[in-house]
């Protein structure tokens, strides 16, 4: 939770500082904020959960900060494409995509607790399974099923992608 709470605060500050640079700042006090969040579940269990968020910023940038919902990266890189969104958590894969498509532009970027950067992929099993390693996994590969996530992710998709092609020899 620390994490989380260092790493909305950073975000906010750097949004906040960016916003009031913008010569534009004063016209925009009036303008709502679209927030685009990625619903992994349904709106009403997310709700709760963002609202400390939304409301943080609310009171850093002085304007209203609306939450946008939608089921994948690609629904908020359509919302922003089309001026339903203003502004996004975007993973590096789909934060590309929004520049590409949507004219997003890449102005921060969140950290750990310590301050250092990262970026964490999981590979998931059953908690029944009788894989609990790499070596595991390996030794049972010819016999098992993979399973991407979100073709719009780079942890879940790009990053899994990459390595059966680039080491072909662990997934055959």
């Amino acid at each position: 939770m620390n994490a989380k709470i260092i790493a909305s605060l950073a975000f906010t500050s750097m949004f906040s500082l960016s916003t009031l640079l913008s010569p534009a700042h004063a016209e925009e006090q009036e303008k709502a904020l679209n927030f685009g969040i990625i619903s992994t579940e349904s709106q009403q269990n997310l709700k709760p959960q963002w609202t400390p968020f939304l409301q943080d910023m609310e009171k850093k940038l002085g304007v209203k900060v609306n939450a946008f919902f939608a089921p994948d990266y690609a629904g908020i890189i359509q919302g922003m494409r089309f001026n339903k969104v203003d502004i996004a958590w975007y993973g590096n894969l789909s934060a590309m995509e929004a520049v590409d498509r949507a004219n997003g532009q890449v102005f921060a970027q969140t950290v750990a607790a310590d301050g250092s950067p990262g970026y964490w992929s999981v590979l998931i099993v059953n908690k029944d399974s009788p894989i609990n390693n790499l070596n595991d996994l390996l030794a049972k590969r010819k016999d098992l099923t993979f399973g991407n996530g979100d073709p719009n992710s780079t942890s879940g998709f790009l990053v899994p992608r990459l390595l059966r092609l680039c080491q072909k020899q662990y997934l055959r």
